[in-house]
């Protein structure tokens, strides 16, 4: 059963990548005015020379971190995604990758900061794909991801679990939601920490409502914790 789901949260991007695109494109996503600059500002604190987006979409991060001097691949295991990428950044790097390949390191050379912004949406899929980001960081590398903050995507039922998805509030001709897997904030520092990461959590807020719009989790990985968790 986990793995159909698997499959129709890739069935469903393929569905409606092009009124997505259109979304990011007219700005209709209304958290976005501060989760979008929240990923920046956290990347471009690390300072790195080189960026891994993994789950690029249509390329927004990439362009803005591009458009910042830095060295940027993108990679979405949507094809139809990835070529609005190359036509919006002709001179950016993009692939189509499933996260099964990028985990089993389909993907050449190394990078000193990886992100997942808001593109981890499956159970096990995640869970190999953390595993083999190890291989695509450089020493001292850094891995970021920012998903939905469980305290307020948890709709009355705070258990790890399988969700059905929802385009509630995205104005545009979409269809079949993927479903997704949610983890409670416990569960997403558990499974950070047996990939041999150590996570610092951030949280950034709602600033008229004083809520947490997401969870930006720093990861650092723990070579000899990876190690340790591998044996």
């Amino acid at each position: 059963m986990s793995q159909s789901r698997e499959g129709a949260i890739l069935a469903s991007w393929q569905h409606n990548a092009a009124p997505w695109s259109d979304l990011v494109r007219r700005h209709g996503i209304a958290s976005r005015r501060h989760t979008d600059p929240a990923i920046v500002q956290a990347a471009l604190q690390c300072q790195p020379r080189s960026v891994l987006d993994v789950g690029c979409g249509e390329g927004w991060l990439c362009r803005t971190l591009a458009a910042e001097g830095l060295q940027v691949t993108g990679v979405d295991a949507i094809e139809a995604l990835v070529q609005r990428a190359r036509e919006q950044h002709p001179l950016g790097h993009y692939q189509c990758l499933d996260y099964q390949a990028l985990a089993e390191g389909a993907l050449p050379g190394r990078f000193d900061l990886a992100i997942c912004n808001f593109s981890l949406f499956g159970d096990a899929s995640v869970s190999r794909l953390l595993q083999g980001l190890h291989r695509q960081l450089n020493d001292g590398g850094t891995l970021l991801i920012q998903t939905l903050h469980p305290v307020t995507s948890c709709q009355g039922d705070y258990r790890d679990g399988w969700r059905p998805g929802s385009w509630q509030g995205c104005d545009g001709d979409f269809r079949d939601p993927p479903p997704w897997y949610f983890r409670t904030l416990g569960s997403w520092l558990k499974l950070l920490d047996d990939s041999g990461y150590r996570v610092t959590l951030h949280e950034p807020l709602d600033p008229h409502h004083g809520v947490p719009l997401s969870a930006l989790l720093q990861c650092r990985p723990d070579h000899l914790l990876h190690e340790y968790h591998k044996s």
